[in-house]
């Protein structure tokens, strides 16, 4: 197997509760990975140009450290799949407000959330703000949403040190999400009281 493709340190799995999509498209290997609270998007290049799409257990990939081991496993052991996934949802939805934040305090806001209870998460004049205590950011309109402390933290945890994130917050009819996005990667934290089922009722 051909080792040269992108190594992955990150926990790919951290929110995977339910089976993995894994598929390719126009040269990119994607991974999608959710739960109740949260959701996530990773992509990769690849040399596979044609279309496919898998639904793979978790535990098939669990430890995989190569992109191009996700896209062999996923061949090999994953059903055919043409349903959409939470993420592809999550592209469809407008932003209300959005700010640019270095990883680095998502990091430092670690030190402050707890692993439990809820957070009002904002964005304002001041930047992306956790229960008040402002992260800082060039911000662009403002709104806000209760998350659970839980799913934040996992997903600050994922951050990359020393580079820079884009963060939204995402509506629809009454619910939200919290999307943070690193150039390929993309992560959702759905609001305390909707989850994501109020994303994909019709």
């Amino acid at each position: 197997m051909n080792h040269n493709h992108l190594s992955l340190s990150q926990n790919l799995l951290y929110c995977a509760s339910f089976d993995v999509v894994v598929g390719t498209e126009h040269c990119r290997l994607y991974l999608l990975a959710s739960n109740a609270e949260q959701a996530a998007k990773y992509t990769w290049p690849t040399k596979t140009r044609k279309r496919t799409r898998y639904v793979v257990s978790r535990e098939r990939l669990a430890g995989l450290q190569y992109a191009d081991e996700i896209e062999a496993v996923a061949h090999r052991y994953g059903f055919a799949d043409n349903h959409p996934h939470i993420c592809d949802v999550m592209e469809d939805h407008k932003s209300l407000a959005s700010v640019i934040v270095e990883t680095n305090a998502l990091h430092w806001a670690l030190s402050f959330l707890p692993d439990d209870g809820t957070k009002t998460v904002s964005i304002d004049d001041k930047g992306l703000n956790v229960q008040g205590v402002p992260l800082g950011g060039i911000t662009l309109y403002s709104a806000e949403m209760l998350v659970r402390s839980r799913p934040l933290r996992l997903v600050f945890k994922q951050m990359p040190r020393d580079e820079t994130a884009h963060v939204d917050i995402l509506g629809h009819r009454n619910a939200r999400a919290l999307k943070v996005s690193l150039g390929t990667e993309f992560h959702y934290v759905f609001d305390y009281r909707n989850g994501f089922t109020a994303w994909v009722t019709k």
